[in-house]
């Protein structure tokens, strides 16, 4: 475990069997003596390397940290300080500027950072802007000419199969909406990034698909209505969905499927319907869910096959990195 309270709601991503990043913030000036108080932040990040964690020199100062994404331990990407910033492994460098909210990384020549309707792809040497049909805020890809994208905008995803998107029409396999009541609230803004989705409240009778990864044994996409948690899955021909709200409980929003390596994956779930008291919820390839209490709120989730299950949170008086004893 690595006992830092900055990583606490960051991000951590395996990138080997014994390699791994967390990132996290720092809250300074004021804030940082104020509980609860919201205000100036400077990211971090810490390499663990199979024995020990180590504070990285970050070259942002200030800002949050977003999307994360790798395709080993020399090649890791980062969201953060209004940029993207990428670790080869020597040193972090801030790659390029760019409004991003999603990043997909296949290798060291294909890196695909996403944005509202646009979309910057780097193949090693130079960038290549284009438009795309949709806004991204999570990606998930299995090869240059399999990637994934879920839409901020709409209750779709789209894939590329190396030249063009095509958007996959999910409404046959999402849960029905019932009539909207003339008070319902209305849905939230995913526009704003100042507030992290798992913050916003949830909405009653609002279908929201939350998380998306795609890998060997199929296309597995999570999502939300009202405080019920369902999972959406390509694994063979067509679409499935099943309530995960008995098995899992209610999910940690965007926080995509972990594979498991062996055609299962782990899932954040929780013990409370208001999703605060997590669970560790795994779906083993035939279908069958176990779940176990954490102890305490977790945050993040990730894992490489054959590697350990690692997660940020809050766990009794600790507060960073924990290690599964035995994922």
């Amino acid at each position: 475990m690595a006992d830092e309270s900055s990583v606490t709601y960051g991000e951590v991503v395996a990138t080997g069997e014994r390699e791994a990043w967390a990132f996290g913030w720092d809250r300074v000036g004021l804030t940082a003596w104020i509980p609860m108080a919201d205000g100036p932040r400077r990211p971090t990040a810490f390499h663990w390397d199979g024995n020990r964690w180590a504070k990285s020199d970050f070259p942002v100062k200030d800002g949050g940290v977003g999307a994360v994404a790798a395709s080993g331990p020399a090649n890791v990407w980062v969201v953060a300080g209004g940029g993207v910033l990428r670790w080869d492994g020597r040193a972090w460098a801030m790659v390029r500027e760019l409004p991003a909210t999603a990043l997909a990384v296949t290798a060291e020549d294909d890196v695909w950072v996403f944005g509202d309707h646009l979309a910057w792809h780097y193949d090693g040497a130079t960038w290549t802007e284009r438009r795309v049909p949709f806004h991204a805020f999570r990606v998930s890809a299995r090869s240059a000419s399999d990637i994934w994208a879920l839409d901020v905008d709409a209750r779709t995803v789209h894939r590329f199969d190396g030249e063009h998107w095509t958007p996959v029409d999910l409404a046959s396999v999402l849960p029905k909406v019932p009539p909207a009541a003339s008070d319902s609230p209305p849905a939230p803004d995913h526009d704003s990034l100042s507030v992290p989705d798992h913050d916003l409240p949830p909405v009653p009778d609002h279908v929201q698909l939350t998380a998306i990864t795609a890998d060997s044994s199929g296309v597995w996409i999570t999502g939300e209505i009202g405080m019920s948690s369902f999972l959406l899955s390509q694994s063979g021909s067509g679409w499935r969905r099943e309530d995960t709200s008995a098995t899992a409980g209610r999910m940690v929003r965007n926080l995509p499927p972990v594979p498991d390596g062996r055609g299962g994956h782990w899932f954040l779930g929780s013990t409370d319907v208001n999703g605060d008291d997590s669970a560790l919820a795994h779906r083993d390839s035939s279908g069958r869910w176990t779940k176990v209490a954490a102890g305490g709120e977790l945050t993040s989730l990730s894992a490489v096959p054959g590697g350990p299950l690692l997660a940020t949170g809050v766990i009794g008086k600790a507060s960073g990195v924990f290690r599964a004893a035995s994922p």
